[in-house]
């Protein structure tokens, strides 16, 4: 076959060809100008990221016939076999086929006693290093620790985990970065230059983004495209060839999502879906711009972090300004979600259009924090026009299903929520304290037991100090408790059962001890016991309390809060 792909009839073939490996030719250049050469090397990163052809300029450098140097005359006979890949001297071996210890022994160790055929070394190159079996790597280890001097290693591999540390530890170690888009791109159009393809830079960054990071990945999709269009290639061409969502495709939809426009969203889909474009993929391109979303949103607009092209930023900046952190994190995560739906679902469409409407009412969610000052500034707004009393905030704590609950999206609540029975008022206040950590609940305040739980004047001064401290379920904890008896700083607590206010009183300790040494100078310590017999009668604060919580329900306010939260009340307070 006469033609030559891109891939390889570009490929570098001196250092200063390599693109985006900085780190990598300066380092191999100063050491083969200082003579100051290491027996073996290791080349590690994703693919097309330039490991073999680092290796071959490298041995071209250690060979060439002018003296070894970092800029090979690409002219003499060892540069030219290096380059045809036939040199007797440089030896490329591909582990993947190679894998046991007898290639190992055959292919390289019986080998190494033979001096070069014409050249300085004799160079063993092995791709894919991390193939070898472990019988293979251990037979490597002495050869690779004290090799002959004539004799240089060089591997690469894509998967540096599965490569032995007893192998790491012998060999100076290169990392391949991914190459930035920008880079890639200038390296595409030097190409479309050289071999006379017209094409705008815009479906140059297209193609150069399609390589994420893969330079050899980008020229297979610049021939790929240049098949499919010729020598004249549109925008439209590339998307079409490559099945990719353009970036402006992209930003349409993130656009959407920024508006809380349903209409668009699901046009865009439509749009999507008719040109043949892969969901999955569509998917996780617009997860990455999300993601691009979120760094520009947080400051970052470095190029390499952000891995777009400089045209692009200002694009990212535009559409930031519409989200939140909080909401480019949900939307993400709601994404990430609708991605795994679409790959199990048989409709991947109708998940990938819920998944989009998900996402743009996920913008009109709001945080807890301005829930509860919604909240407060409609207890505030009920308490003035009813004179009721005032005071008190409220908290809501995630449930342990770690959910989000619906909110109110505006302050406007229907009228019959602000008629409160004044027959017979209630505090509407709501302590900080009255919810315990992992319960969603409403807690209305209630009074702690107008007698001690038992005659102990200590017992006594104990409530009255978790009253000021507004420790509402403690107050009921003890409240419901069998028996409450203070003695020389042991608080014992006894209850007919393990339930929820027992390990509340036991995990209170802290508490306990800080008031022992307001009131008595000494740390109170808490001892709970479980009778293992329940009361079966129902005492009489129980009864109250459970009607006090009715009447609290047939307030339209509090079916409102709780309505809006899918909270609960659990805890009563009668205005005195």
């Amino acid at each position: 076959m006469s033609y030559q792909v891109i891939a390889r009839k570009y490929r570098p073939q001196t250092f200063s060809d390599l693109t985006g490996q900085e780190h990598v030719t300066r380092t191999l250049s100063h050491a083969l100008d200082s003579r100051r050469m290491h027996h073996a090397y290791l080349f590690s990163g994703v693919r097309g990221t330039g490991k073999t052809t680092t290796a071959r300029i490298l041995a071209k450098g250690l060979n060439c016939q002018k003296g070894m140097t970092s800029q090979p005359c690409l002219q003499c006979a060892s540069c030219l076999e290096i380059a045809a890949g036939n040199s007797l001297d440089v030896l490329e071996i591909d582990a993947a086929s190679n894998t046991g210890v007898d290639n190992v022994r055959d292919v390289i160790i019986n080998n190494l006693a033979i001096a070069p055929a014409r050249d300085r070394y004799k160079i063993f190159v092995i791709d894919e290093v991390h193939m070898l079996s472990t019988s293979a790597f251990n037979a490597l280890l002495k050869t690779l620790e004290e090799p002959p001097p004539h004799v240089v290693f060089i591997m690469a591999t894509t998967e540096l985990h599965k490569v032995p540390d007893t192998i790491l530890s012998r060999c100076q170690h290169f990392e391949f970065r991914q190459i930035a888009t920008e880079k890639i791109f200038q390296r595409l159009r030097e190409i479309a230059s050289i071999e006379g393809i017209k094409i705008s830079d815009a479906a140059l960054r297209e193609i150069a983004r399609s390589g994420a990071g893969s330079l050899r990945d980008a020229q297979s999709a610049l021939d790929q495209v240049i098949a499919f269009s010729g020598a004249e290639i549109a925008e439209e061409d590339v998307s079409v060839s490559l099945g990719l969502v353009s970036a402006v495709t992209l930003g349409r939809v993130a656009e959407a999502i920024a508006r809380q426009d349903t209409s668009m969203t699901l046009n865009l889909v439509e749009e999507i879906f008719s040109r043949g474009y892969d969901l999955r993929n569509f998917t996780r391109e617009l997860m990455a711009y999300l993601r691009h979303l979120l760094v520009v949103k947080s400051g970052i607009v470095n190029n390499d972090i952000l891995g777009v092209a400089d045209i692009e930023i200002d694009r990212l900046k535009e559409l930031s300004q519409h989200f939140s952190e909080e909401d480019l994190v949900r939307c993400f995560h709601l994404l990430a979600e609708t991605e795994k739906e679409i790959k199990d679902s048989p409709h991947p469409r109708f998940q990938l259009e819920i998944g989009l409407i998900k996402l743009t009412h996920a913008a009109r969610l709001r945080t807890l924090d301005e829930l509860i000052k919604r909240l407060e500034a409609l207890e505030s707004q009920l308490t003035g026009e009813t004179g009721g009393a005032t005071g008190g905030g409220t908290d809501f704590s995630k449930s342990s299903g770690g959910r989000s609950h619906n909110n109110p999206a505006t302050g406007d609540y229907p009228e019959h929520s602000r008629e409160i029975d004044q027959t017979e008022p209630l505090d509407l206040s709501f302590p900080d304290s009255a919810f315990s950590p992992g319960t969603t609940a409403v807690g209305v305040q209630t009074q702690p037991p107008a007698a001690p739980l038992t005659t102990g004047n200590e017992v006594q001064a104990i409530l009255q100090e978790l009253q000021k401290l507004n420790r509402g379920l403690i107050l009921t904890a003890l409240e419901d408790a069998q028996m409450v008896k203070y003695q020389d700083g042991l608080l014992t607590v006894t209850f007919g059962s393990e339930d929820m206010f027992a390990r509340r009183v036991r995990d209170s300790g802290t508490l306990f001890r800080d008031i022992g040494m307001r009131l008595f100078e000494r740390p109170i310590r808490v001892e709970v016991k479980i009778s293992g017999q329940a009361e079966e009668r129902v005492d009489e604060a129980e009864t109250k309390r459970q009607q006090l919580i009715e009447r609290a329900m047939q307030n339209p306010a509090v079916r409102l809060i709780l309505e809006q939260t899918r909270g609960e009340i659990v805890w009563v307070k009668e205005k005195d």
